[in-house]
């Protein structure tokens, strides 16, 4: 409940900045050109999940798990609940990024939209403990770059690997990867 509050806090803050245009996200297409709208939608996903790695990380160091992370690994067995099953301060930490990044990144209305619903689309199946991606794209050279639910599942089992949110790129650059498909 409290992670319920705390996303729909920032989510309303956001709002309220896009309303008073202390945001760069924008609503004319042509303000940027068509090209930028799926670069955008990249560079989005390219921070957050920088920012996403780096911090999940460093919830898992001893000194703050029990305090900040513990409550999402509960789930021993992930579910799609265990997506949005956060400590108050982890849900602080989650929910500071993308409206940080807003402030900055010009996003076009729609594409922030899509990005949403791609942010929690993956969350829920990187949580499902069952794996939706057919075979032979999780194991094909460009799906072995993007986060499922098998290579969600051994972070839950493991604890000390598989940090990232969309991408395996950091945890292979930084050797904290460890699944089948890595």
């Amino acid at each position: 409940m409290w992670s319920s509050l705390i996303f729909g806090f920032f989510g309303a803050l956001l709002f309220f900045l896009w309303q008073k245009d202390w945001t760069a996200i924008y609503t004319d297409v042509n303000q940027y050109g068509l090209w930028y709208l799926p670069l955008s939608f990249i560079i989005l996903a390219l921070i957050h999940e920088t920012y996403y790695y780096w911090i999940h990380r460093a919830m898992h160091h001893p000194k703050f798990f029990k305090k900040v992370h513990k409550v999402h690994h509960d789930s021993l067995v992930p579910s799609p609940w265990t997506a949005f099953s956060f400590h108050p301060w982890e849900s602080l930490l989650e929910a500071l990024i993308v409206p940080a990044i807003l402030l900055v990144l010009p996003v076009h209305i729609f594409v922030l939209l899509a990005y949403l619903i791609f942010m929690t689309l993956s969350s829920v199946i990187n949580h499902l403990d069952i794996e939706v991606y057919p075979k032979a794209f999780i194991n094909s050279p460009l799906g072995k770059w993007f986060i499922g639910a098998t290579h969600h599942h051994y972070h839950h089992a493991e604890f000390k690997t598989n940090y990232g949110l969309y991408f395996t790129f950091w945890d292979r650059w930084m050797k904290t990867g460890s699944s089948p498909t890595l």
